[in-house]
């Protein structure tokens, strides 16, 4: 598992990214946030988790600046992907809105 990163850094990337079609809400009994109805991105046990094309992901994964998101081990879950800390969040968050986006 990495390592769990600042609440504070969740909160402000939130007040950064709401507004317009952007609303917070729960997923997984975890904030998240959702563009429409989709969530695009989740605050998940102090990580943050985003939606993205499988070649960004599998870039990120190769560059070792992601993991495949596993909610439980063995089990994961197609298209999105837990960043490291060492990650920008938000182009990547803005790369998770416009994906969402685009499939609705």
């Amino acid at each position: 598992m990495l390592p769990r990163m600042p609440e504070e850094a969740w909160e402000d990337l939130v007040e950064r990214t709401r507004g317009g079609d952007v609303t917070p809400g729960k997923m997984f009994g975890c904030e998240g946030l959702r563009t429409g109805r989709k969530f695009f991105a989740i605050w998940w046990h102090d990580q943050l988790v985003v939606k993205l094309p499988a070649d960004r992901l599998q870039g990120l994964v190769a560059a070792g600046q992601a993991e495949v998101f596993e909610p439980m081990e063995g089990r994961p879950m197609n298209g999105w992907a837990l960043l490291r800390e060492s990650v920008e969040w938000d182009p990547v968050v803005a790369e998770a809105r416009n994906h969402v986006a685009a499939q609705q």
